[in-house]
This record gives structure tokens, sequence and C-alpha cells, in this order.
């Protein structure tokens, strides 16, 4: 690998320096995003990752933080740094004894480190983005040992793929996808070049190595959940199969592989930058007709059909397999490996040298778009930041200005503060309102307030419940008369209170 490098040094140091100008904002803005809160606040390594059935994360905690919190800047910059050196590794593995261009290679990982629906989702999230990319590297080179063990360099390299798979896989299981889908890109390109010699044994190979570790990893699970219990997490917001309506769920799993491959808008929600995935699979989809055509024979045509619907699907297979409807760019990380096999691909087909400056042009349109996009999401998330920031300063200063002592006493806080629409797509949790996530969700404002230095404590539930009732001749914050002190507690009203309101904040009503 060290050769490999070395041979295309240029290519990948632009494409590094490409992926860091599309996180140059995130880099040099501090937020913190939804969920962050409650990391932000540990004072260990958070036993909430051995509960949602990502015991490495805890491990990695243990290790390399500080009570389990994350080092701002520091884990963002590495975080960029290692998903792009993941990139890298793929591109080795699935391309590294071609004969390839310093171009192609550049448009390889620069696209694969710049995805916005994906890589700018994931990374947002500071608590574990530096967890997370380390498993992408770890999938990586996973992915590399599954190929040295099949062209058989040794049981060694199994075993060591069958580690490196189980610690990714226990750092976060839509990882699944990653390695499903270089195994899927390396039996196209394979195919491609008409090489299908040995696809069966490797692809048994791979199922064996993948299973193998995904069946480890939830033994350990069942293990830690047996003396730990677990939080529900998986069961109760992704998985499908335990609904009433499962045959929806998965016909609605099925219907998200066109959704985000086209950039579907469904029912208000956008796929983020999607216009950039959309390119690249209308393009890719017209590559695979061409190649349909171009094969004779029905075997050949039927392996074309197969090898590239596969490619589409395989970043999915964990929808399919969960049957869950959520779009969520962070279940989604094979969608930029799966995008720059495509590039690739679409590429190696053209000949003429005019079309080829013309795909030329259009690629790095769409690498600007995404470094755009990227920059954007961020800004505007800065601002949602800044906003709560500026709301938890004047919140806390008119409860002190009205001489109530909030170390004394819980606040129970009542409905959401509605702030103003940001002129920007949302992308999941970025540029969305502590105040006003879940419709208004009390231990969320607690932990965020914490986080800007206030000691507060949370209202139990049957004091929220109380304040809701006592809210309701109260003026909405800020207005005189919002905040309100009663014996045990200190009321806060944003506003009325919604049905998901009190199903968020357990409050149970007669």
């Amino acid at each position: 690998m060290k050769g490999f490098l070395v041979k295309y040094k240029r290519a990948f140091l632009f494409s590094l320096v490409f992926s860091l100008v599309c996180f140059g904002f995130m880099l040099t803005h501090f937020t913190i995003t939804i969920d962050e809160e409650t990391w932000i606040l540990a004072n260990q390594p958070s036993l909430l990752w051995l509960l949602q059935g990502r015991f490495s994360v805890w491990l990695f905690d243990l290790v390399f933080t500080r009570e389990g919190n994350f080092a701002p800047f520091l884990w963002d910059f590495l975080s960029v740094v290692c998903w792009h050196f993941s990139g890298v590794v793929f591109v080795y593995a699935l391309l590294g004894k071609e004969k390839v261009k310093e171009w192609q290679m550049f448009f390889f990982t620069a696209y694969y480190a710049s995805l916005p629906f994906v890589v700018g989702e994931i990374l947002s999230f500071s608590m574990f983005n530096l967890q997370v990319c380390t498993a992408m590297v770890a999938v990586a080179f996973g992915f590399v040992y599954s190929i040295r063990f099949v062209e058989g360099r040794g049981k060694k390299d199994a075993g060591l793929a069958f580690l490196l798979l189980l610690y990714s896989f226990a750092i976060y299981q839509a990882l699944i996808c990653v390695y499903v889908t270089g195994v899927v890109a390396y039996c196209l390109l394979k195919f491609v070049k008409r090489e299908e010699k040995g696809l069966l044994r490797f692809i048994v190979t791979c199922v064996v190595l993948c299973a193998a570790a995904a069946a480890v990893y939830y033994g350990i699970d069942m293990i830690i959940w047996h003396f730990s219990g677990t939080a529900g997490y998986l069961e109760e917001n992704y998985i499908g199969w335990f609904s009433e309506n499962w045959k929806a769920m998965f016909a609605a799993s099925v219907l998200n592989v066109g959704r985000v491959s086209f950039s579907i808008p469904y029912e208000g929600e956008y796929i983020y930058g999607g216009e950039v995935i959309r390119c690249v699979t209308v393009l890719f989809v017209i590559y695979a007709v061409w190649l349909f055509f171009k094969r004779r024979g029905t075997k050949d045509k039927l392996g074309v059909f197969f090898y590239t619907a596969a490619l589409c699907i395989a970043p999915f297979v964990m929808y399919l397999l969960l049957a869950t409807y959520k779009t969520h760019g962070r279940m989604l990380l094979a969608i930029p490996l799966a995008g720059a096999v495509q590039i690739y691909l679409i590429f190696s087909a053209i000949r003429r040298n005019v079309v080829k400056k013309a795909m030329i042009v259009l690629v790095s349109y769409l690498l600007f778009l995404n470094a755009r996009n990227m920059n954007m999401i961020y800004y505007y998330g800065s601002i949602a930041y800044q906003r709560d920031v500026t709301t938890a300063s004047q919140l806390m200063y008119d409860i002190q200005r009205a001489g109530m002592d909030y170390h004394a006493k819980p606040i129970a806080f009542v409905g959401m503060v509605q702030q103003d629409e940001l002129p920007v797509q949302k992308s999941d949790t970025l540029g969305g309102s502590i105040f006003a996530w879940d419709e208004g969700n009390v231990s969320r404002m607690k932990d965020f307030l914490r986080t800007q230095g206030y000691a507060v404590t949370a209202a139990s539930a049957e004091m929220i419940g109380r304040a809701a009732a006592e809210a309701e001749s109260m003026t909405s914050w800020p207005q005189e008369g919002s905040i309100r002190e009663v014996d045990d507690m200190i009321i806060v009203k944003f506003s009325q209170p919604t049905e998901k309101w009190y199903s968020v904040n357990n409050v149970v009503t007669e």
C-alpha cells in the first residue's frame, strides 16, 4: 500500500485539502447539535453506548477520552482526516492493481469525502464522529484483508478482517452496509473487466466473515444487555417489523431506495444536497443501460442487471433488513462509496475525449455543489446554535432578575420556543433548535443550559404535569408573567404544550 500512496500522493493530498475546505466552517465554528448536549455532560464513558449496542464506542471513550467527553476541534479535524483516509483505503482495495489516472483518484476520494447528506450529517455529531470515522477505516481495512484472504495470503488475514469488522459493527451497526457495498463494488468491477473467475468464492468468503462478525457482535451485545438492560433505541425507533403496520414499513423502506437515490421530496422532507446524488444516479443508470446493450448473451445481460442494481441497493441493506421508513444520512454511510465507484465506472466507459472533458467539468461542478452545500448547512447550524445560546442567556437572566434561585429548585419548561425558519433545508438535526426539538423536551433544555454553565436541574414528570396545569393562566415567554415560582419548582412557559410534548416528557393526562 505504501507504493500506492506514493504513486497517487498528489491526488490524495488535493482531495484531503478539498475535504477540509468542505468542512471549513464546521472546523472553525463550534456548535452543539441535538443529542450532543447529553454527552458533553458525561462524567464517565457513557453507559448509554452499551445500552444502544455500541460497546466499541464505550471502549474507545475509555481509552481516548477524558471521562467520555469529546475534544472540540480536535475530534472534528481528526474525523475529517480519518473519513478521507478510509476512502483512500477503499480505492486501494478496489483499484490498487489498475492503471488509474491521478485525476480519477482525486474524483473518487473527493466525492467520497464530501457528500453533505451523509458525511456532513454523521460528522456533525462531535460526541462520536471520531469513533465512527475510525470504524470506517476499520471497515476499509477489513475489506482489504478479506480480499487478501481470498487471494490466499493466509488465515491471519481472515482473523484481522473479522476483528476489524467486529470493532466497526460495535461502533455503529449501519457500517455493515459499507462492507456489503464494498463487496458488491468489487464484484461489479471484476464483472465489467470480465474477470468473474473466483467471484463466487469471494462472495461466500465475505458473507461468512461479515456474518461471523455480526453474530459475535450480537452475542456480546446480548451478554451486555443481560446485565445492563437495553435502551430499546433500535427496536422502538428503527425496526419496522415490530410495528403493527410492518408491511407498510417494509414497503416504505423499499421506496426509500428510489427516494434517496433520485432525491425525491416526500411530505416536506428533502434529501439535503440531493441534486448531486440524483445526477450521479441518473448517469449511472445511463451507464448501466449502455453496458446492458453492449454485452451479448442472456447470462451477461443478467449479470449487468444484477451487479448494477446490487450496487444501487447495497447502501440501503440496513433499511431493508430493519424495514425502517426513516431517512437518515447517518444510516446510509455507504452512499459516498457507491457514488464514487459509479463515477469511476462512468469515466472508464467514456472513449471520446470531448465527452470525457465534459464529464470532468460536470463532476467538478458536482464537487463544488457538495462543498457549497456542506458549508451552508454548517453555517445555518451555527446560526441555530447561536440562537439557542441567546435564548438560554436571556432566559436565565430573566429568572435571576426575578430573584428566583435555580440552584434551589428545578425548572419545569412548558411548551417550546418557536424559532424563525432558517432559509435552508434542514439535514436531520443540523439547523434544529434545542428549545423546539421534540416540540419541547425538558430534559434536553436542562442539559443544554448546563452546557452553557448554568447548574439547573430538571423537574420530575409529576412536576411537569402540575406545571402544565399552572401554565394555563400564564403568558408565553419572554412576556411578563411567563416565569412563575411555586413551592417546589420554577415554571417557564414557552408555549401551549402539544400532545407530543406530553408524550416526550412522560406527562400523563387524565
